[in-house]
């Protein structure tokens, strides 16, 4: 699923609190709570793509800064995967009361949709039909290992604070807290800087704080409900974060996601009636398939980060050059470049020459084996993001265990 722009700053926290609220799942009887956590939503995500016939998703976020409510976002997502088909429900309030609504229906061969913002709805139709998915199981995808053993690096080592409630029919029920010490160096490290970028001046006018120091997660709280199959039907976490203006004035945020599963085998997925309705048709891209690949031809990069006296700084980047695309591959070069402060410390860089091949006549996903310059073999994934414009690039490296943060995401060098 993507992210709609105007959701994406609360979607951004939702990411971090889940996270913070995962830490909290520690140590239950035989195996760690954070082990069965994991468990529960891999089991759902792989029910949710090959088991129910139909459920439904529901999600709310609500950011609030000293009692305010900033940003609100209420989403309902239904799947019927025996239909193929999906309807989503967005609903949104800013720091100004204004509140959007979103309507979104998909199946196999139409899209709908709909904002409060006009009375249209746009249709695009495909008169062949397209391959549509209504649920993709994201822990089914190889490079999705590299990216656990990193968040298990991160969050492995907090224990003992969970409360575990075992009921008579197998399920479980789950709670757990963190406290401001109990909370790693490296994620408020990581949650100052990224609450610096999203208070910046520029939303100063909606009523948001302009947060630029002494920014720190002082608490966070988590529950969740497994089912007697295993697999996960609510989550709820809550985080408080303080943080100090250019004028010394404290401010403190909070932040409480709901999330839940329901109605499964029993949600019904309705195609809306257009009868009397001011319809635009549309002229839609499969995003299924990668609309002329050519463009991703070219440089990408993103920065190598690490930690140095509590702080983010940067300590090189990372440079994928592709260099021919058709129909069968991709062809082109990676390497990593580091300042000359931190050549030899912060490892081994990496370089390389690779040539992928396309795992399907979509043409967006390929996957390489290649030598590395010091003999080493290299394996790795490359997604093409035609929705971002964007490349995700993943190798078998070995930064688990050093200072640097993983980033598989490199964005286009413009000009």
């Amino acid at each position: 699923m993507k992210l709609k722009k105007k959701t994406a700053i609360i979607a951004g926290f939702t990411v971090g609190a889940l996270l913070f609220a995962t830490t909290a799942f520690a140590d239950i009887v035989s195996k760690s709570g954070y082990d069965q956590l994991k468990d529960g939503i891999k089991i759902t995500a792989e029910k949710a793509s090959s088991e129910y016939d139909s459920y439904t998703m529901e999600m709310t976020a609500v950011l609030k800064a000293n009692g305010k409510v900033l940003e609100s976002n209420s989403a309902v997502d239904k799947f019927d995967r025996v239909k193929k088909a999906k309807e989503t429900s967005n609903t949104s309030e800013n720091s100004q009361g204004q509140v959007s609504t979103y309507y979104y229906y998909n199946d196999t061969n139409t899209t709908i949709r709909k904002g409060s913002d006009s009375d249209k709805i746009y249709v695009g139709e495909y008169p062949e039909g397209r391959e549509f998915h209504v649920f993709d199981n994201p822990f089914a995808e190889d490079e999705f290992e590299d990216v656990e053993r990193i968040v298990d690096a991160v969050v492995g080592s907090l224990k003992d604070h969970v409360i575990v409630k075992e009921n008579p029919d197998g399920s479980k029920e789950l709670s757990g807290s963190l406290s401001e010490m109990q909370i790693p160096t490296l994620i408020n490290a990581v949650s100052s800087f990224v609450l610096k970028q999203e208070f910046h001046d520029s939303r100063i006018k909606t009523g948001w704080p302009n947060l630029t120091q002494d920014i720190a997660v002082k608490e966070v709280t988590g529950s969740a409900f497994v089912n007697k199959e295993g697999a996960l039907e609510n989550i709820l976490a809550l985080a408080t974060i303080t943080g100090k203006d250019p004028n010394g004035q404290v401010h403190e945020l909070t932040i409480e996601i709901l999330g839940n599963i329901k109605d499964t085998n029993s949600t019904v997925v309705t195609k809306p009636d257009l009868n009397g309705k001011e319809v635009v048709k549309e002229i839609v891209k499969d995003r299924n398939v990668v609309n002329n690949p050519q463009k991703f031809v070219g440089t990408f990069k993103n920065n190598i980060v690490t930690e140095k006296d509590g702080q983010l700084v940067k300590a090189g980047e990372r440079i994928l050059e592709i260099t021919h695309i058709d129909q069968n591959g991709l062809t082109g070069r990676y390497q990593e470049v580091y300042k000359p402060n931190y050549v030899g410390t912060a490892g081994k860089s990496e370089e390389f020459s690779f040539n992928a091949t396309f795992l399907s006549k979509d043409m967006r996903d390929a996957r390489f084996e290649t030598a590395a310059g010091d003999g080493s073999n290299k394996e790795g994934h490359i997604y093409l993001d035609d929705y971002m414009g964007k490349v995700n690039f993943y190798i078998n490296s070995d930064y688990i265990g050093m200072d640097l943060m993983f980033d598989s995401t490199f964005n286009p060098v413009l000009e």
